[in-house]
C-alpha cells in the first residue's frame, strides 16, 4: 500500500469518528497545529520520522506532546496509532485528506482565478455566486 492510500484511509477514519464524537473542525485544527509544530522543529521531525528510534519511543514523545498541547482524546488516539505503527511520516497527508473530507461535508468547493489585474469586490461576489451555481455548493 502506498504512502497517499494509507494517508487516505487514517485521514477518512479520523474525520468519520471526528463527525460522530465531535466538532470536526476543532479536530483538524489540533491536527494542523501538531503538524506545523514537527513541520517547524526539524530536530523533532527526523526524530519522528526515523526508523532507527524505536516505535515506543515515539509513542511516548507524541503522548507526552498530546498532553502538553491539550489534545482530543480522538486526535491524540490517531497521533499514538501512527506512532505505534511508526507511520508518522504520513502525518502532513493525513492532513491533507482530512481537510479534503471536511471540506467535502462543508459543501465548500476550492477554487483558483487567476487575473491580470485584481478585481473589485462586486466580481469576486459574482464568481463566487456563478461557482455555486455550477457546483451546486
Amino acid at each position: 500500500m502506498t504512502n497517499r492510500l494509507a494517508a487516505a484511509r487514517y485521514g477518512r477514519a479520523l474525520f468519520d469518528v471526528a463527525l460522530k464524537e465531535t466538532d470536526p473542525q476543532a479536530v483538524e485544527r489540533e491536527l494542523a497545529a501538531f503538524v506545523g509544530m514537527v513541520q517547524g522543529h526539524d530536530q523533532l521531525g527526523r526524530v519522528l520520522v526515523n526508523p532507527a528510534v524505536p516505535a515506543p519511543r515515539k509513542r511516548a514523545l507524541v503522548a507526552e506532546l498530546s498532553a502538553r498541547a491539550g489534545l482530543s482524546p480522538i486526535t491524540s488516539k490517531l497521533l499514538a496509532l501512527l506512532a505505534e505503527r511508526d507511520r508518522l511520516v504520513l502525518l502532513a497527508d493525513v492532513l491533507e485528506e482530512y481537510r479534503r473530507r471536511l471540506l467535502d461535508h462543508q459543501q465548500v468547493v476550492s477554487a483558483a482565478v487567476t487575473t491580470a489585474v485584481p478585481l473589485a469586490a462586486d466580481r469576486v461576489s459574482a464568481l463566487g455566486q456563478a461557482f455555486a451555481r455550477v457546483t451546486g455548493r
